[in-house]
């Protein structure tokens, strides 16, 4: 019996790479497989959902169409990518404000772009994205020319606890908390350094993101991989224990074969090569 499950998932990786538009950096799997967790998270995977609106949410009058057109796209389900981030793929760019405090921000445009996206707006609206819903928190400019710091603005986080606190974590712990100005927080996520953020209930977390290693990759990345390989390396103990119940369900005796590890609506299953049967292990 012959398995590399590391290798199949770095099969896998690269195919959802190449079908995001996206090159593979290399072979390596833990690359590729960051990379892919990253642009998942930047780009949630697309069904239907509902809206909820912060109260004192507001849209200006010339970005209602497109807010409306927004919305009414989250709720058919389709492909939120037109309105993300101009950089969205961009495999080299990270969203801070994502990794840091788990906010996605949408442009309000109306006209769809030859590049498939809704033309990018000055004015955006913030939100954070979940299985079922997309919580919009506010609506504020961004880039050149607007506010400097509006990714780092702590009214986000304070107008997510205000209307829907169990968006946030708690803290049982007693922590001080970082006081800092909205240019020292933005230069901590510059440099890869993870603060706390203050409730405006005055309790103090980490950052609901998830926050960064050294490096700048994503904590929530890194332990997704963790996880991945972890049900690798149990699969792979798994299928080395059971050889003999394998051979005989397959109706295999001697003969080599091949066990594989795929994935189907992101969930993991592994299966023999040739005949494609999956196997399932029974506690």
């Amino acid at each position: 019996m012959h398995m590399d499950f590391k290798a199949d998932f770095l099969e896998f990786v690269q195919v959802e790479l190449k079908t995001l538009g996206v090159s593979p950096p290399d072979d390596d799997p833990t690359k590729c497989g960051l990379l892919l967790f990253k642009l998942q998270r930047r780009c949630p995977v697309a069904r239907p959902r509902r809206t909820e609106l912060s109260i004192g949410f507001t849209v200006p009058p010339d970005l209602k169409s497109g807010f409306e057109g927004l919305v009414a796209a989250i709720g058919r389900g389709d492909s939120l990518m037109p309105y993300l981030s101009r950089s969205t793929f961009k495999a080299r760019r990270k969203d801070q404000l994502l990794d840091d405090w788990g906010i996605l921000h949408f442009h309000l445009g109306t006209k769809m772009l030859p590049s498939g996206l809704i033309e990018g707006t000055e004015i955006v609206a913030f939100g954070i994205v979940t299985s079922d819903c997309v919580y919009f928190i506010d609506v504020h400019g961004h880039g050149h020319g607007t506010d400097p710091y509006v990714w780092v603005r702590e009214e986000l986080i304070h107008t997510i606890d205000d209307n829907w606190p169990q968006l946030l974590p708690t803290n049982h712990s007693h922590l001080t908390p970082d006081k800092l100005t909205s240019e020292q927080r933005a230069n901590c996520r510059k440099k890869s350094v993870n603060v706390t953020i203050t409730k405006s209930s005055g309790e103090v977390i980490f950052p609901p993101g998830g926050g960064v290693m050294l490096d700048g990759t994503a904590i929530a990345d890194f332990m997704q991989l963790q996880k991945i390989y972890s049900q690798l390396e149990y699969g792979r103990k798994i299928c080395t224990l059971n050889e003999t119940g394998i051979r005989d369900a397959l109706g295999i005796s001697d003969q080599d074969f091949r066990m594989r590890m795929g994935f189907d609506n992101r969930q993991l299953f592994f299966y023999e090569h040739s005949s494609g049967t999956q196997v399932e292990f029974i506690s």
